[in-house]
């Protein structure tokens, strides 16, 4: 039998420590995302997940760990009975943990040993459910990662060892926690001082108030040693502090003496097997609620009627990232947290982005509020969540990894002495300079701070640069002009990639009448902001402004 050490739900054998290959996620980026919402989801509403076990450190490129995630993913959305057991489970793995670090810091014996029975129990107790689920007949796992579960929580249930120390752990388990009282027996002198003091017995049952009359005047006779002949006392009662600690530290050091014959002999041993048998279920805790987390957003997301779905994960140096149907999973989770009329008008309109041979830079060119930004992040939430080895928001996709997700959105928080438009340019040359073709760099309405003309000659400088550095690129912006060189911006064919053009196209709702969204298509910009469309909607028109200026007389 295994030590269970080796075992990892989101990692294979070869790869237990989690080699990050250089990948990684700024907290800036998940927020220009607006995926905090997720990110609290994969924390699965734990009081234990700690800074450094921030869901993001499992952000990877390592596609081998990605695909081994997404096989473990797919087997815990396929088998609603294993996400409740593991659900159920949580809590109890949590608290093993808790005791199994109290016991170590805790230098009362019995406090101590105390801690080890209750850890034990639940070692028991996680290992005897797991191994009667995975005795189900419908259980149907495909997985390396959940196979590999399944043959460890065997392998340790069918060992010799375990089987003796659950007869073993019951036993003295029943003997501590029946322990109800002690009877102290008092020596007296001729003055009826007392003189000496000692334990008489460890009892099973409390004892109850009485007196000796009450007694005779039920004509209760029967031998009764449980009831006593005064009226019961609480310990605190008429005792200052210290002589209410010195009381407890009496009592405590006389079970001491006692209970030290039995549980001071088993302990060492328990905590051994335990140390060794049980780092299996404690490593797996972070994954598990890791998981859950994931899962929890994956069956939200498909209860919903979007769709979900198992990406193809291929090698970084494809630099694939093909989706049909692409959404933004953020839309159906602020509709689910906000009053119905929030959002009467919106509805999900998937669409499809492929970064192929013909365009690695994508400008992305619609109407204002015309669900660039929504799209633009959906491509962000979409990597990032392959990349913690999860389903995406789509129909269907082809994903490679990248190094680094960067970000370059409008900062309202600008305290630079350079100005907005300064602060824009030194952000983006520091991400420039870091820059591979492994790189997926997701920019929103950048260089807006200047004007139009200026804004279109810098822009078309750096999307040539960003040819050149050949990574994946989405620009959205409201320079339509920009999107009309592009002709010119790919004339350089020494750079192997190349831009193309998005546009943001108005569609019409059919279940809602005159109400609008926008569908991104692989196009050139028509030119039309809709600006008229949505000045209305506001009441931006000079007869509703002469109108409410009449009413305000």
């Amino acid at each position: 039998m295994s030590d269970g050490s080796m075992i990892s739900l989101l990692y294979p054998k070869d790869d237990l420590e989690g080699n990050p290959q250089h990948a990684t996620l700024d907290i800036s980026s998940i927020a220009d995302l607006s995926a905090d919402a997720i990110i609290q989801f994969l924390r699965y509403n734990s009081r234990y997940f700690q800074n450094h076990k921030n869901p993001i450190v499992y952000f990877t490129n390592d596609i081998e760990v990605i695909r081994y995630r997404l096989d473990v993913v797919e087997d815990i959305l396929n088998n609603e009975s294993l996400f409740i057991l593991l659900t159920k489970l949580l809590p109890d793995l949590e608290n093993m943990r808790e005791l199994y670090l109290a016991g170590k810091e805790q230098s009362n014996d019995i406090t101590s040993s105390l801690y080890s029975i209750s850890e034990l129990q639940l070692y028991t107790d996680c290992i005897e459910r797991l191994h009667t689920h995975f005795q189900k007949k419908d259980l149907q796992l495909s997985s390396l990662g959940m196979k590999s579960f399944v043959s460890e929580v065997a392998s340790v249930y069918e060992s010799e060892g375990y089987q003796t120390l659950k007869v073993e752990a019951e036993k003295i388990s029943y003997s501590v926690r029946n322990i109800k009282s002690i009877t102290i027996g008092v020596n007296l002198d001729a003055q009826l001082n007392p003189v000496e003091a000692g334990l008489v017995s460890v009892n099973k049952s409390y004892f109850k108030s009485g007196n000796i009359i009450d007694k005779l005047l039920r004509l209760d006779f029967q031998n009764d040693e449980f009831t006593c002949l005064a009226p019961l006392e609480a310990s605190g009662k008429g005792l200052s502090n210290e002589q209410h600690a010195k009381f407890g530290s009496a009592v405590k050091s006389t079970l001491h003496s006692v209970l030290m014959g039995s549980v001071k002999n088993w302990k060492p041993a328990v905590r051994s097997y335990t140390n060794v048998k049980s780092k299996f279920l404690l490593r797996l805790i972070d994954e598990i609620r890791f998981l859950l987390g994931g899962v929890s957003l994956l069956r939200k997301l498909k209860a919903s009627g979007v769709p979900i779905c198992k990406p193809h994960a291929e090698y970084a140096g494809k630099r694939s990232f093909t989706c049909k149907g692409l959404y933004n999973p953020m839309l159906v989770l602020k509709q689910e947290q906000q009053p119905a009329d929030v959002y009467p008008s919106h509805f999900i309109v998937p669409n499809d982005i492929d970064f192929d041979n013909n365009s690695m830079v994508y400008i992305l060119t619609g109407p204002n509020q015309g669900g660039k930004t929504v799209f633009t992040q959906a491509v962000g939430i979409a990597q990032l969540l392959f990349q913690l080895g999860l389903f995406v928001p789509a129909y269907s996709a082809t994903i490679s990894p990248v190094e680094r997700i960067y970000t370059h959105f409008q900062n309202h928080d600008n305290r630079s002495s350079n100005g907005r438009f300064g602060e824009e340019c030194e952000r983006l040359m520091k991400i420039f300079s870091k820059l591979t073709q492994h790189s997926l760099l997701l920019m929103d309405e950048t260089f807006s701070s200047t004007s139009a003309a200026e804004a279109t000659y810098i822009a078309e400088q750096v999307l040539v640069g960003l040819r050149a550095a050949g990574c994946r690129v989405i620009f959205a912006t409201h320079l339509h002009d920009l999107a009309r060189n592009i002709n010119e911006m790919n004339k350089n064919s020494s750079y192997t990639s190349r831009i193309d053009s998005l546009a943001a196209k108005l569609v019409e709702d059919s279940s809602s009448p005159g109400k609008r969204s926008f569908k991104i298509d692989r196009a050139r910009p028509e030119g039309n902001s809709y600006a008229r469309d949505i000045a209305e909607k506001y009441g931006l028109t000079l007869e509703n402004l002469l109108v409410t200026l009449e009413e305000k007389k």
